[in-house]
């Protein structure tokens, strides 16, 4: 009897002294592309470095897992300010349906997207797709519709003066351009799609350049008001760059729901801060991650307590 109740007290203080099961957690991304390649990244990272077990969940597309951050059905996402300000104000892509629950953890990095041709076509500038086929609809990525009118009216143009090609998403696009189906495709820089894209294509691809003066500007900025031009010059990187350039630039962030806990979105920023090495070590599209500029003035949008303590004790806070 008394070893009956030496085994039983032994047995509970095992499990009071076992470490509790570390919290799982996932980030929504895209099947492919950039924030794909970031999400698996960060969870590893995040993975390591804690006792969160962070989870990347591929999405047919940011409109698909935007509602589920807000639902509190899924903790993170990697989503871009455009698409936020839409969310979190019921406008543009999501008219009508206010996600009022989404929080800004931090700026991940300036998102660089651009329209590419092929190399060997007539295609040099965003003017010359004035009847050319381009990628339309974007069924599972809506956001995407709104950055491809603004390259459009960049250079003066809308979807009347091209002919539709509908695809659902930016990796689709991609493979219907490499395909023969479309005359150009729309992503972002630093993503493996685009140099596996470029390879399938004979004679290679070219980005075709963004206007930066004022009042093309100002055109696309109707479409994407936090849109500025960012300059670029040929590197292993920039695929597609063959000489200097501006390309259409806007903020990515990383968003959790109101619903995750203060002391989670916390330590998710710490690591991001103190882990830019092995972020860009496990993706190198980190690479325009900087610790020090991960809390930016969002108009419009709020930042989550947990992300707010951590930059507070940075000194960051508030952003200028």
């Amino acid at each position: 009897m008394q070893l009956s109740k030496f085994l039983v007290a032994a047995g509970l203080a095992a499990l009071v002294a076992a470490p509790a099961a570390a919290q799982t957690v996932g980030v929504g991304t895209t099947k492919g592309g950039f924030t794909n390649q970031a999400g698996q990244s960060l969870s590893k990272v995040v993975s390591q470095m804690t006792d969160i077990q962070m989870r990347s969940q591929p999405f047919g597309g940011s409109s698909v897992y935007v509602p589920a951050v807000n639902a509190g059905k899924l903790e993170f996402g990697l989503v871009n300010e455009l698409e936020s300000l839409y969310a979190v104000t019921g406008t543009g892509i999501y008219p009508g349906r206010k996600h009022p629950n989404l929080r800004v953890v931090t700026a991940t990095i300036p998102f660089r997207v651009a329209t590419f041709a092929r190399k060997d076509s007539n295609i040099k500038t965003l003017k010359d797709l004035k009847g050319k086929r381009v990628p339309s609809g974007w069924s599972s990525q809506r956001i995407i519709q709104p950055l491809m009118e603004a390259q459009l009216a960049n250079a003066g143009l809308t979807y009347d003066d091209v002919v539709k090609v509908p695809v659902p998403n930016v990796v689709k696009s991609a493979d219907v351009f490499a395909a023969g189906g479309a005359d150009v495709f729309h992503f972002v820089f630093g993503a493996g799609k685009v140099r596996e894209t470029n390879a399938k294509v004979r004679g290679g691809i070219r980005v075709l350049p963004f206007d930066p003066s004022p009042s093309a500007l100002a055109a696309a900025r109707k479409h994407v008001p936090p849109a500025f031009a960012k300059p670029e010059k040929p590197s292993k990187r920039n695929v597609g760059v063959d000489a200097p350039l501006h390309v259409m630039t806007y903020w990515h962030t990383l968003a959790a729901g109101a619903h995750v806990s203060d002391d989670v979105v916390y330590k998710v920023a710490k690591t991001m801060h103190d882990n830019r090495a092995a972020l860009v070590k496990a993706f190198p599209g980190w690479g325009g991650f900087r610790s020090d500029s991960m809390a930016i003035n969002f108009k419009g949008l709020t930042y989550h307590p947990g992300a707010v303590k951590f930059y507070k004790e940075k000194g960051v806070w508030p952003p200028k």
